[in-house]
């Protein structure tokens, strides 16, 4: 038990210092050891590590380009519950870059970043529900996944409820702001 959460706090940690080597908070900007810190948080099984690493290997840029790595490390996390790394992987199976291309695979996980509250994710979600591609047409939920998302300032997602407003009755407005105020984020 013990051994386990040394293990937890060596990859929070070297994470922690892989922001601080990314940013240069510190530290003196060091792309190179922000990797390699990430890298070994990740193997540690840290998820923002896990995390991190996914949108440098996604990105190109401290590191080679690579998204099937980026993808690899994005699911590790994403198992986790790490809802930024659920919603990038939902991203990248939508788009089949880095892993074949699968809708259902992507709703998933971009279905699950949005119960935990990332705010993209929320407003993905919305818009499917709105417009039906994917999911049985429900402006309630749609209403409700676009104004999380807007309360977090999600801009696309305030410009969202304009539009979905005028389709709604009374009713379905009513129910989903009942929708809203009961919600909670799951983790």
């Amino acid at each position: 038990m013990e051994l386990h959460r040394g293990r937890e706090r060596r990859g929070r940690a070297q994470n922690v210092l892989g922001c601080m080597y990314q940013s240069g908070d510190g530290l003196p900007r060091d792309y190179r050891k922000a990797v390699n810190c990430f890298r070994e948080a990740a193997k540690l099984g840290d998820s923002n590590g896990q995390y991190n690493l996914g949108r440098i290997y996604q990105r190109g840029m401290e590191a080679s380009l690579n998204c099937q790595k980026a993808a690899k490390w994005f699911h590790m996390a994403a198992l986790q519950g790490h809802g930024k790394a659920q919603y990038r992987l939902g991203v990248l199976y939508e788009k089949g870059i880095g892993v074949p291309q699968n809708l259902k695979e992507a709703l998933k996980w971009k279905s699950m970043a949005a119960e935990q509250g990332e705010a993209r994710a929320q407003n993905h979600l919305g818009v499917k529900y709105a417009t039906g591609n994917g999911v049985r047409k429900n402006y309630r939920n749609a209403y409700m996944w676009l104004c999380l998302a807007a309360m977090q300032g999600n801009r696309q997602a305030s410009k969202n409820i304009d539009i979905l407003i005028e389709k709604m009755t009374p009713e379905q407005l009513s129910d989903a702001k009942q929708l809203v105020e009961e919600w909670r984020p799951k983790t």
